[in-house]
């Protein structure tokens, strides 16, 4: 098995060019940091890798040094997942990783000092659970970015959960001499399974529309009590609709986002369930459609999304796929029943979309 140290270094590395693509298509801060977790990774201090590699690290520091890089990856895929979950680092985020850190460095301390005794179970314990706990908690997190469970975007989640897994069973694992060799295999297959999955995440585009001309409605923002009229607008575009109807039939120029709980995926040819509370994914969405050629966003389930995330959180979607629409020479139109919302919340919405 000569072969796994040269496999599991460039499982490593498929892994990093995965997570770099993606970062440079999306440039969300989120998949940078993952990035430079991922490139840690690449370098990891492990003598089952790098003599084969003909890389040798001095005996006296390899103990400690070679936990070092699990604590760095531990607590950059945390800030990853916080940042793709969230969209920002929040105090308590903040607080999850400095403890994080403060912990690593008094561990990094303790085996400094010989506090383990050269025990190498005790000595890997910290390190080893970040690493593999941030992995868990971050491929908890990717799973809410998968829009097909059926496809393969699933195993990126679920490749960072298996080497996670095997992170966590490290400390315990890593002096058996006949299993280690088939646990750095595993973590290799594992890996492997990860980038093709987030090769798939990221070359999942909508279908370019068959009709990119056509414009019933002036670039701008706008909202109507009006449905039919609406749709009449709309299907006369090359339209991305977010709606809580279900979608009966698709006339070829339109993409259509079913906000549903009952079911995610692909309904039909370009048509696609998705969760109300993956408002964070389906603005990700609605920007790759306009990258391929669509200029109108259509949104009948303003009321639907502000009852399962709020007003101030459906608010911040509106603004933030507005200026999406408009950014790509669009428009957004909102269909909505102004007698469902607040009088406050109302004008907040006038001030930002025009009534037609």
């Amino acid at each position: 098995m000569n072969f796994i140290p040269y496999l599991n270094f460039f499982s490593r590395l498929v892994l990093f060019v995965a997570a770099v693509y993606k970062a440079t298509k999306t440039r969300e801060k989120g998949w940078v940091i993952l990035s430079i977790a991922f490139f840690i990774f690449v370098m990891d201090i492990e003598n089952y890798i790098l003599k084969p590699l003909g890389i040798t690290i001095n005996h006296n520091v390899y103990q400690i040094v070679s936990k070092i890089p699990n604590f760095y990856i531990g607590i950059l895929t945390l800030g990853a997942a916080f940042m793709l979950k969230y969209g920002s680092i929040k105090p308590k985020h903040i607080l999850i990783v400095g403890t994080t850190l403060i912990v690593s460095y008094i561990w990094i301390f303790a085996m400094a000092i010989g506090l383990f005794h050269g025990n190498f179970t005790l000595a890997s314990l910290c390190p080893s659970w970040i690493l593999g706990g941030s992995l868990l908690y971050l491929s908890f997190v990717l799973c809410e970015y998968v829009i097909e469970k059926k496809s393969l975007q699933i195993l990126f989640p679920l490749g960072l959960a298996g080497v996670g897994i095997l992170n966590l069973t490290y400390p315990f694992t890593r002096e058996i001499e006949w299993f280690y060799p088939l646990a750095f295999f595993g973590a290799a297959i594992f890996r492997f399974i990860a980038a093709v999955g987030a090769l798939k995440m990221i070359i999942f585009s909508p279908k370019i529309p068959e009709r990119r001309i056509v414009k019933a409605l002036e670039l701008g923002a706008y909202w109507t009590e009006d449905e039919r009229k609406a749709l009449e607008i709309a299907s006369k575009m090359n339209t991305v609709m977010i709606t809580r109807r279900y979608p009966v039939k698709n006339n070829g120029n339109a993409l259509v986002y079913w906000i549903t709980k009952v079911k995610e995926g692909e309904v039909k040819e370009n048509v696609y369930a998705i969760s109300p509370t993956k408002i964070d994914i389906l603005t990700d969405l609605i920007a790759r459609a306009f990258r391929v050629g669509y200029n109108l966003l259509y949104i009948d389930a303003v009321e639907f999304l502000i009852l399962e995330n709020g007003f101030k959180a459906t608010a911040k979607f509106l603004y933030t796929v507005k200026d999406i629409a408009i950014g790509n020479n669009g428009s957004i139109l909102l269909v909505l029943n102004p007698k469902v919302l607040q009088e406050n919340q109302l004008k907040i919405i006038e001030r930002e979309f025009k009534k037609i």
